[in-house]
């Protein structure tokens, strides 16, 4: 049968060792669950925006008129969300209106248009 011998300090080594392993793994998996929580924050504020203008669309009445677009929300109702826009009138009458979704973390607003 044959002895081993611990040789002392071995034990501070193997803590050394680990530790310089968990310092190589685990700044890449935080970067990634960074990554993961920042594209889903992103993803629920473009579908929060699309939500919001379609809110703001559902607000016009038919037949639409410019006093009418005038008049619609410059906010959401939880002042969450800025709108702006653009009217241009076509030639058969129709109004074109685009509109800008500001949201709470975007940089880009999200423009969306329709013909009235």
């Amino acid at each position: 049968m044959k002895i081993t011998k611990k040789f002392p300090g071995s034990t501070l080594i193997e803590v050394l060792v680990a530790l310089c392993v968990l310092g190589i793994v685990v700044p890449p998996a935080l970067g990634a669950l960074g990554g993961v929580l920042a594209a889903e924050l992103k993803f629920h504020e473009n579908a929060r925006m699309i939500s919001s203008a379609e809110w703001w669309f559902s607000r016009l009445t038919f037949p639409v008129y410019g006093h009418d677009i005038d008049a619609a929300p410059r906010e959401d109702k939880y002042g969450k969300t800025r709108f702006e826009w653009d009217t241009e009138n076509l030639e058969n009458g129709a109004i074109r209106v685009t509109l800008r979704v500001h949201g709470r973390f975007s940089v880009l607003p999200f423009t969306v248009s329709r013909i009235f």
